[in-house]
């Protein structure tokens, strides 16, 4: 299973407009049937009605991601992950996916640095069936041997696969290199090495350590009610552990003092730039500021600093893209571009130049209020359905958000000022501290004075 990857724009829209995204979900006027409430086992819920369609949407948190994979097993929550709806009950791995099949059920998990989050949806007459396959993944699952080695074979393959991409290579030196010591920087699929020292034992041990009812948020959007949910909870999930689990917050990460620049040889036709340094977690006060510096920075479109200089102006690439995760324990602020090998200089200088423009100018009024309209408008364009539901208000009540959040969020952005962006761009932005990462060939000086590129062959995967 590939754990799914979302821009982190999309993030900030799900956070802000998961309730007003379209007429099929819940509008201000529906604000009344958000409800929350903890169930006898400690876990949390989160119900947005809505009847228009027959059908339903959960998604679970749980504090279990990559950062709390042991040392030299890394990947364990990744393989806990994919194992999650390989049978469960009386059901194995087969007779368990033909059941969901045949109900029109979808059910999976995916994982994160943070958490493990599963994703189910059902048309609403089976729910039953839906709530019964959920009881069996969390409370009973089978964990067979054979279907582990097979997990073990797909993702060794996939790991073999991954190296022949620039980006995944690039990514995977470039998280250690922002990160240091700190548990962020552990592979979240893992490496070929550490995938072949996990253990089914201790997949069991992982799944038992994450499904805990306490510290656990689900929210269901969709044809649902609150006695039909109650009742489903009781009957299929009461028997999760009501003791918390062992997994605490990761620690606070620090940036690394002092930045640097890798270069990763691979006989590619252009060079793949990844540029990162530590940033911030939900709770910082410089969310918001930062938020609104990095959609003025790169956050997308072609209207944003980046793009204007090293795609508009110099042509140098056909996209260039900043963002920001606010991990529990201060996720990445990341810049990515692919650009010609013989140019791949220019672009990192022409990036640092900005970055520092941001840091030593204070932006213009102009471009702070279009930045503001821009965030504060033009996200239901990305937002459709009870799934995004769903998404959003699990992710509200897991980071402990609040329920006036949604209603906050424009007004807080629009009350970032344009010292607020210089403060935040001299905080996260320093190139001293800015760790890069190339990934193509080398381009040496020719006596005639060009430059042209030196091919070696891609370093073996570790």
């Amino acid at each position: 299973m590939t754990a799914r990857r979302f821009h982190p724009w999309l993030w900030i829209a799900l956070l802000w407009l998961g309730w007003v995204a379209t007429t099929d979900a819940a509008t201000p006027r529906e604000r009344d049937k958000i409800q929350t409430w903890v169930a006898e086992n400690g876990l949390q819920v989160i119900l947005i009605e809505n009847h228009v369609n027959p059908m339903a949407e959960v998604r679970i948190l749980a504090r279990g991601g990559s950062v709390h994979d042991p040392d030299g097993r890394e990947g364990l929550a990744s393989l806990t992950a994919w194992m999650f709806n390989e049978g469960g009950g009386e059901l194995d791995s087969s007779a368990f996916q033909e059941r969901l099949h045949y109900y029109g059920i979808s059910m999976a998990a995916d994982v994160g640095s943070d958490t493990i989050e599963v994703h189910l949806t059902s048309l609403s007459e089976h729910l039953d069936e839906a709530f019964a396959r959920l009881g069996d993944a969390m409370l009973r699952p089978r964990f067979a041997q054979a279907d582990f080695e097979r997990a073990l074979r797909e993702r060794s393959a996939e790991l073999i696969k991954s190296e022949e991409e620039p980006a995944f290579r690039a990514s995977r030196v470039l998280t250690p290199r922002i990160y240091g010591p700190h548990p962020y920087a552990r592979p979240t699929k893992g490496t070929q090495e550490s995938v072949k020292r996990i253990e089914l034992a201790d997949i069991r041990r992982h799944h038992a350590a994450t499904f805990r009812a306490p510290g656990m948020v689900m929210a269901v959007a969709g044809d649902i009610t609150r006695a039909r949910l109650e009742a489903q909870l009781h009957t299929h999930l009461e028997q999760l552990p009501h003791e918390p689990g062992p997994f605490l917050p990761p620690p606070k990460a620090k940036p690394v003092e002092k930045g640097a620049e890798t270069h990763i040889e691979m006989d590619q036709p252009q060079t793949t730039v990844r540029m990162g340094v530590v940033a911030i977690d939900r709770e910082d006060a410089d969310f918001y500021p930062l938020t609104v510096m990095n959609q003025l920075l790169g956050g997308g479109g072609l209207t944003s600093r980046l793009n204007q200089v090293v795609r508009e102006e110099r042509g140098l690439a056909y996209g260039i893209f900043s963002g920001f995760s606010p991990l529990a324990g201060r996720g990445p602020f990341t810049i990515s571009t692919e650009t010609k090998t013989e140019s791949a200089r220019e672009a990192i200088d022409l990036i640092r130049a900005e970055l520092k423009r941001m840091m030593d100018e204070t932006i213009t009024e102009e471009e702070l209020r279009d930045v503001q309209r821009y965030l504060t408008g033009s996200f239901p364009l990305h937002l459709d359905g009870l799934d995004k539901l769903a998404e959003t208000w699990c992710r509200i009540g897991f980071y402990q958000r609040g329920l006036d959040y949604l209603d906050t969020w424009p007004e807080r952005i629009r009350a970032v000022t344009r010292a607020d962006v210089q403060r935040v761009a001299q905080r996260i932005l320093n190139p001293d501290r800015l760790q890069t990462v190339t990934v193509g060939r080398t381009v040496k000086a020719a006596p005639d004075g060009d430059t042209r590129p030196e091919t070696a062959a891609s370093p073996p995967s570790r």
